[in-house]
């Protein structure tokens, strides 16, 4: 099992900040602009004004590592995301559920937001990711791994982007 951990700052406030990232429209930039991803879609969404409850499908594109090619194939690379933003708790949970291979990746994790000081706000980004397959699943957990950090390095950068071209720069 590969588990992952981020905490990131932003030097704007905690509400403006996640209404940007999550109730954003306009302001929020484009999934695509994820190295990694493909495509993205809303397939369904829900919205009660406290909780968006909605399902996602990604597209990635990311290098199999050789020893799991005749495992993995790179349309393999795309999955649901099944999530719930919870704007009270500020919140967003989500579960991965992969179109190949069901049964043996499990992938869920979290991002929660909070204020940390004045105008300031920090961000937990929490991910666990399991492949039950002998041998190549520690493999392929450890790549995949990596691609997902690299995300979460990217999406930080563009979430700064976004808060600076809505706000300006703090």
């Amino acid at each position: 099992m590969a588990r992952y951990r981020s905490e990131r700052k932003f030097n704007y406030p905690v509400d403006d900040a996640v209404r940007v990232f999550l109730d954003g429209g306009e302001d929020a930039y484009d999934m695509h602009e994820l190295e990694n991803v493909t495509a993205w879609k809303v397939v369904k969404e829900e919205d009660d004004g406290v909780r968006r409850v909605g399902t996602k499908e990604w597209c990635a594109h990311g290098q199999i590592p050789r020893a799991a090619q005749h495992v993995i194939s790179p349309k393999m690379l795309t999955w649901f995301e099944h999530s719930v933003w919870d704007r009270q708790k500020k919140i967003y949970s989500f579960e991965i559920e992969p179109r190949y291979l069901r049964k043996q990746i499990s992938c869920k994790g979290q991002t929660a937001y909070m204020a940390d000081g004045p105008d300031k706000m920090k961000r937990i980004f929490e991910i666990t990711l399991k492949i039950d397959i002998p041998l190549f699943g520690p493999i392929l957990e450890a790549a995949i791994m990596e691609l997902l950090k690299k995300n979460e390095e990217q999406d930080f950068k563009c979430c700064a982007q976004s808060l600076e071209k809505k706000f300006g720069k703090k």
